[in-house]
């Protein structure tokens, strides 16, 4: 997974690029999360409940909820907005965190 990342006083913007079959292992954080798929498909789940996500689809995770994510056979890429603003990723990049199944 790569991502560039855009930090604002308020916001954090990441795209992200994931290859085929990536698994986004649960985890939480501090800050909400909505997000756009710009291309490919992946199951998300967030508080336990899956959704099948397709270009053009949105999502929201409240703050302190617990997600994770499966790509399917597609390189997918999902534009996400962070709020308050993330403080743990690397300035103009995004790296780690998801592995290839």
């Amino acid at each position: 997974m790569k991502g560039r990342v855009v930090n604002a006083d308020l916001v954090t913007l990441v795209v992200y690029d994931y290859a085929p079959k990536t698994i986004v292992e649960t985890h939480k954080h501090d800050v909400e999360q909505i997000g756009v798929v710009v291309r490919g498909s992946l199951a998300m789940v967030v508080a336990g409940e899956q959704r099948i996500l397709m270009v053009g689809d949105t999502f929201r995770i409240p703050a302190g909820t617990a997600h994770g994510a499966r790509v399917f056979e597609d390189a997918t890429q999902i534009v996400d907005v962070f709020a308050p603003p993330l403080t743990d990723l690397t300035k103009g990049r995004a790296d780690g965190g998801p592995k290839p199944a």
